[in-house]
């Protein structure tokens, strides 16, 4: 029996043109991997809910990167999304608290590098400053979630949208 401590996973549309050719997920339920051919076009989608220390998240970005490069499908697209607990860019993607660039953003930026991948949002948004986590008192925002997308991809991209919940609406 597998427990998992957290729990990512991947919806699919029941219509859609979606063939699964692998499936892996850690046993503590940080990941998920798909590789999958949708309207005959190999891609690799991947949710995360990465570690919240440094250290922790060096290791899980490092994993990430190996599970991308040893996937089997050639020429995918990726789309990569979810809770990546740290922000590229300390002026437009936090608000209050310590400005401190952590150690295990360059892993994740490596990524981006080696896979050609774009934070769409943050493309669609240049010097837009909203955020996905606060903290009450005092005041700290973060923009933590966000959607790494393959280059490729952007034409095909409708829409990037960060939408309050209730929970931040309640903060405000």
């Amino acid at each position: 029996m597998v427990s998992f401590l957290y729990g990512v996973l991947i919806l699919v549309r029941d219509h859609l043109d979606f063939k699964l050719q692998s499936f892996k997920a850690d046993v503590e339920g940080r990941f998920i991997l798909l590789e999958a051919i949708i309207q005959e076009t190999p891609f690799l989608f991947i949710n995360i809910y990465a570690p919240n220390k440094c250290a922790e998240q060096c290791e899980f970005f490092k994993t990430i990167a190996e599970e991308i490069k040893s996937c089997a499908l050639a020429d995918y697209s990726i789309v990569v999304g979810g809770d990546f607990n740290v922000i590229f860019d300390q002026d437009i993607d936090g608000s209050g608290g310590v400005k401190k660039k952590k150690d295990s953003v360059k892993y994740l930026e490596d990524i981006c590098l080696d896979q050609d991948l774009v934070d769409i949002w943050r493309i669609r948004n240049p010097i837009d400053m909203r955020f996905t986590w606060r903290q009450k008192s005092p005041i700290i925002q973060r923009r933590l979630e966000f959607w790494l997308i393959s280059d490729a991809l952007q034409e095909d991209v409708e829409a990037a949208d960060i939408i309050p919940s209730l929970n931040q609406i309640i903060l405000q």
